[in-house]
């Protein structure tokens, strides 16, 4: 099967969309009883803004400059070296996806130790202080916000 498609249209369609959808439930979801210029919303708004402005330039350069790349999906496609790198990120993705879930329902320590180890196994880290080193981080970043500067990490 022969496939046209121009990743720019796409990637640029596809945050045009989500950057509009933040754009429109920043009041919503940051609420501010402040009337001043800059508030609790400017920074969202700014980055939000931002990420607008370039998916469009993304979505014009493809719409006018780009052409469209072909891709031809056979059997041997599915065990080449690109497809086992493409789900290697849809696999690290899915796992940023369940450290996301994990959070609400584990808390902030365990869940990252979850996910810190988690990626360590996935990628083959075999020494022993690959693993030390960015739990120590966890215990290092609770101690600093929760008890030093007492702010409640999820």
């Amino acid at each position: 099967m022969k496939i046209k498609y121009n990743a720019e249209i796409i990637a640029g369609a596809v945050f045009v969309i989500a950057a509009t959808v933040l754009w429109l439930l920043i009041p919503s979801q940051i609420q501010t009883l402040e009337k001043t210029a800059i508030n609790a919303q400017t920074f969202p708004r700014i980055a939000i803004g931002g990420m607008l402005i370039f998916s469009a330039g993304l979505l014009i350069q493809g719409i006018f400059f780009n052409e469209k790349k072909e891709l031809v999906i056979t059997k041997e496609s599915f065990h080449s070296d690109g497809f086992k790198r493409e789900m290697r990120s849809v696999i690290f993705a899915v796992m940023l996806l369940a450290y996301c879930v994990l959070v609400t329902f584990l808390g902030f320590i365990i869940s990252t130790a979850i996910l810190v180890v988690a990626i360590l196994l996935f990628y083959g880290a075999r020494k022993w202080y690959y693993y030390v080193i960015p739990l120590a981080m966890v215990g290092i970043v609770y101690y600093v916000f929760g008890v030093v500067l007492r702010i409640s990490l999820p």
